[in-house]
């Protein structure tokens, strides 16, 4: 490895699920110090005995104000500084199946717009003083395809990715000339476990990424020259594109005859 983030620090939340965990073990080959924050403290520790790096962990609700305040302060008092936040906890649904709006429940909307964007502002605000403080800093906000375009029977995950991205430019336009870079992840469905505990094989997409290729591109992101950044890149595989593209095809012709 390279070691692009050799004397960084970075806080990664989510940390135990596919995308968090990727993260971890690709940052960690590239020299990053950790803060590892999840709700699960056994995957936590799991995963830190893994990595062998002694990486700060805590297990936290982004949820909580106070949970993700000590986050930002534990980090600062073990590594004196916050070079990056990758903000990837979140949930797809709380229910197996997809579900119509009409048929949701208010707990539900809730609490997935409780993690996935309320979690996103929380942890966020968390690391700014510390970053503004330094002049320096990067945020990397995991939303996904779904915050730019609505998907049918998940309408509180599209509304909080949505959100997300909202949040992330809005705040990029605060920050960004004081040093502190925010960017937003937009992947497409990626290989996780969550696929299996939404309902196996039934719900599985037919084309996914594995997590691997979300986390090299948050350190694409993290390594970039600090008079750049990109605008929400949407990650999807190729063999999706290739899929549209064959499928996109004939329709086009048609039209093209009817003109």
């Amino acid at each position: 490895m390279t070691e692009l983030l050799k004397g960084r620090t970075i806080i990664i939340t989510g940390a135990t699920g596919g995308i968090g965990s990727a993260c971890a073990r690709r940052f960690v080959a590239e020299g990053a110090e950790l803060m590892l924050v999840d709700r699960d403290p056994a995957r936590l520790a799991a995963l830190a005995g893994e990595l062998g790096n002694d990486p700060l962990t805590m297990a936290a609700d982004v949820t909580s104000e106070n949970d993700m305040n000590a986050m930002a302060a534990a980090t600062v008092e073990r590594f004196g500084k916050i070079d990056a936040l990758i903000a990837s906890a979140g949930i797809l649904r709380t229910s197996g199946q997809p579900t119509q709006m009409v048929d949701t429940t208010f707990e539900e909307f809730r609490t997935i717009v409780d993690v996935n964007l309320t979690g996103t502002f929380l942890s966020n605000k968390a690391v700014l003083p510390a970053m503004l403080e330094r002049g320096e800093g990067d945020i990397i906000n995991v939303s996904s395809v779904s915050g730019v375009k609505g998907r049918a029977f998940d309408a509180a995950y599209s509304a909080s990715k949505f959100g997300v991205v909202g949040l992330s430019e809005s705040l990029a336009e605060e920050v960004g000339r004081r040093g502190v870079r925010v960017q937003t992840l937009l992947p497409d469905a990626v290989e996780t476990p969550i696929w299996d505990q939404l309902g196996g094989a039934a719900l599985r997409p037919k084309t996914m990424l594995p997590p691997e290729r979300i986390a090299d591109c948050a350190l694409w992101l993290i390594a970039l020259p600090r008079d750049m950044f990109i605008v929400n890149p949407v990650i999807a595989p190729v063999q999706q594109r290739r899929k549209k593209g064959k499928a996109a095809a004939p329709a086009a012709a048609t039209e093209e005859a009817k003109a």
